[in-house]
């Protein structure tokens, strides 16, 4: 399982197994899901100005989310090994899988 917290704290972001889930703090109601992932997400990262989420399920691939319409950025980025972990550059420009 992974989190992401926006910086503002507002919401909530969680990966498990099957789609990404979106929660607002203040109520803890879900307010969003993000379809896309059957399997098991082992890292979900936010780019700093908290429009961009990547996502690493356990299927080689790796996921660019644009979080004003909840959307998928494009296909699946596909990676010849299972991807770990994400990361956004500081300007959010490039992502980084390993």
């Amino acid at each position: 399982q992974s989190l992401a917290w926006t910086s503002d704290r507002k919401k909530l972001i969680t990966g498990s197994l099957g789609p990404i889930r979106i929660f607002d703090t203040a109520t803890w109601e879900q307010i969003a899901t993000l379809e896309g992932h059957d399997d098991w997400v082992k890292a979900i990262s936010l780019s700093r100005n908290n429009r961009l989420l990547a996502s690493a399920p356990e299927d080689n691939t790796a996921r660019i989310w644009n979080l004003d319409t909840n959307l998928p950025v494009g296909p699946p980025l596909q990676d010849k090994k299972s991807v770990e972990c994400a990361a956004f550059s500081a300007n959010g420009r490039v992502l980084v899988t390993g």
